[in-house]
């Protein structure tokens, strides 16, 4: 794909995401959710050219997680509490993935998953939700045996 068209992507997204966050904060919580939801489909596309966007400057991995919570948030005013955690456990199982990624900056995957799992963590304990064993497990793995011990 041409850097043309990646700055496109990249535009809508930034358009679509500021004119859902304004119908957030007026409490259009539904027409906000499918604003959120259509950022989140350009971000991936963006990423079906990750090496391309990290060369000219796109934070895939900030923009990708901004979508998430954004999401997360909105479902959360909907009262759509298994859809908020939905959408928080595919921000950590999305950062996982993406550390098989050669051309990514490691230290910067660590520190976002660090943020998604705290995030999470503190969703399931405010809305009691159990949280799931597999998370755990493939979080614990994660950070026990793929992270570089210079920055456990």
């Amino acid at each position: 794909m041409s850097d043309t068209c990646i700055r496109k992507i990249e535009s809508y997204w930034k358009n679509k995401t500021t004119v859902s966050n304004e119908l957030f904060q007026k409490g259009k919580f539904k027409d906000a959710l499918l604003g959120y939801k259509n950022a989140l489909y350009r971000v991936e596309v963006l990423n079906k050219n990750y090496s391309d966007c990290i060369r000219i400057g796109i934070p895939l991995i900030q923009i990708f997680m901004i979508s998430c919570n954004n999401i997360a948030n909105t479902y959360l005013e909907l009262q759509q509490i298994d859809n908020a955690e939905n959408i928080l456990k595919r921000a950590i199982y999305y950062l996982i993935y993406t550390t098989r990624n050669e051309d990514i900056n490691k230290e910067e995957i660590y520190t976002e998953l660090r943020k998604a799992s705290i995030n999470y963590f503190h969703f399931a304990k405010q809305y009691d939700s159990v949280i799931k064993e597999q998370v755990l497990k493939d979080l614990d793995h994660f950070f026990l045996k793929d992270t570089p011990s210079s920055l456990q």
